[in-house]
């Protein structure tokens, strides 16, 4: 049997599984390859390798591009165990099925009708045509901007480094850009001591926002390049990122203008630029340049808000997605002034996306406050509940903000976290619709109304 008839066969296997399914799947054997090669001696400088709950834990936080971690990446791990995370991160990003279904097709494997379906699925799209097309442009896509970056990081950072510059640059050009928020900077600082490189955090704000905004947006804005020619996706994602981004950035500024402990020493200009960037941060990437944990209550709140929020839609970022919640406001606003339809920049959205939206926030709502729930029983009033709070909604919008709790937690309060990042990185509505038999019913049933509000 030759090897294109193998992989016909297993091919053949595996995609009698839903689509769901096997997305899921997918990034449950990368978090465990992930996972046995960090507990290899050679992954760690003391040579004795990660135990499993640690090395499952961050796996799962690389291959969910969330950040969140119980090593130090710079001085607990060595050379290989970096190459692992920066593996982990990449693929994580773009997903398993995107670079597997690159490589079947450029073998000449032909793809099946229910193949293309879980192809249509992992994509987000709405329909087969152009799939192989959009997966192509998602990977050229992707190295050419990590590529420019990595250049542009390495010749920034070789003063500082010398030849490990080029280590410093690809890592951090694919952190970013992935939304990962892992750095190299070591003892867990992220870029609280960099506050003053404005290349480095520019840089870094720009591959997060790239990362961030979804391959079809990026995609119109190189073919396009004209508002009344966008599609009506690419309207609404970069509608809702620039009103995130900077009412977002506001409301950090001014509430933590006063606060010594964070931004109230530093000049205006300061303030206003690192207010920005943690917005454009928490919502997806987990990258700051203050101590989180000094931070306002209310700033604290609002970082939650925007990270359950997260990214947009297939992008390398996390949360409900910037569209449903767009969708959702829309749709309020319609209620409001009696209408309905939703009508936004000239286009009728229909009935099953707005039904889509609102499953998809409150099936995220549940999921928090449950997996909070657990966390915070786990913990036994160790920490504040709004404190265990932000750290599930980081997890589940795969953000990996931190506010120093990460490695305090015990087995089973990784274990949690860790499902949780996996759900918020596959998505809550494909993982629940993996576990749910679905089944179209016959029967009709009569409609009645009930009194709600």
């Amino acid at each position: 049997m030759d090897f294109k008839n193998f992989v016909e066969i297993e091919l053949q296997n595996i995609f009698r599984l839903k689509p769901t399914q096997i997305i899921l799947l997918s990034f449950v054997f990368m978090i465990f390859l992930g996972t046995f090669l960090l507990m290899l001696p050679i992954s760690t400088q003391n040579n004795l390798g990660l135990n499993f709950i640690d090395a499952f834990f961050v796996s799962t936080s690389a291959s969910c591009v969330t950040g969140l971690t119980v090593v130090d990446c710079k001085n607990d791990l060595t050379f290989f165990g970096k190459v692992v995370m920066i593996f982990l991160i990449q693929i994580g990003g773009l997903g398993i099925m995107t670079l597997a279904t690159l490589f079947f097709h450029s073998i000449g494997h032909k793809f099946h009708l229910k193949q293309n379906l879980t192809l249509q699925e992992s994509l987000n799209q709405n329909s087969q045509s152009g799939i192989f097309d959009l997966i192509k442009k998602i990977i050229q896509y992707t190295l050419a901007i990590e590529f420019f970056f990595a250049i542009l990081l390495t010749i920034h950072f070789f003063p500082e480094f010398g030849f490990e510059a080029v280590g410093y640059g690809i890592f951090h050009s694919i952190s970013a850009f992935c939304n990962a928020g892992f750095d190299l900077f070591g003892n867990y600082d992220s870029l609280c001591k960099r506050t003053d490189d404005y290349f480095l955090i520019t840089s870094i704000g720009i591959l997060i926002i790239l990362g961030g905004i979804g391959f079809t947006v990026i995609d119109d804005f190189i073919h396009k390049k004209n508002w009344k020619k966008f599609s009506l996706h690419t309207k609404i994602v970069i509608v809702s990122n620039i009103f995130l981004i900077f009412v977002g950035g506001f409301l950090i500024f001014f509430v933590e203008f006063f606060n010594e402990k964070t931004l109230g020493n530093l000049p205006i200009f300061d303030q206003i630029f690192q207010s920005i960037f943690t917005s454009i941060s928490c919502r997806t990437a987990g990258f700051n340049t203050f101590d989180l944990s000094q931070s306002e209550q209310i700033s604290q709140l609002i970082m939650i808000i925007l990270m359950f929020i997260g990214a947009s839609p297939l992008s390398t970022g996390g949360g409900i997605k910037s569209t449903t919640f767009f969708v959702i406001l829309a749709s309020m606003w319609s209620v409001f002034r009696d209408r309905d339809e939703i009508i936004v920049f000239d286009r009728k959205l229909s009935k099953n996306l707005r039904d889509s939206a609102f499953a998809i926030f409150t099936m995220g709502t549940i999921w928090v406050v449950i997996a909070g729930i657990i966390l915070s029983a786990i913990d036994e009033e160790v920490h504040d509940l709004e404190t265990i709070i932000f750290e599930t909604v980081s997890g589940f919008a795969t953000v990996g903000m931190g506010i120093g709790i990460t490695s305090d937690w015990n087995f089973f309060g990784k274990l949690i976290l860790s499902l949780t990042m996996l759900v918020g990185r596959v998505g809550i509505m494909t993982f629940m619709l993996s576990l749910i038999t679905q089944k179209n019913s016959v029967i009709k049933y009569p409609q009645e109304n009930i009194m709600i509000g």
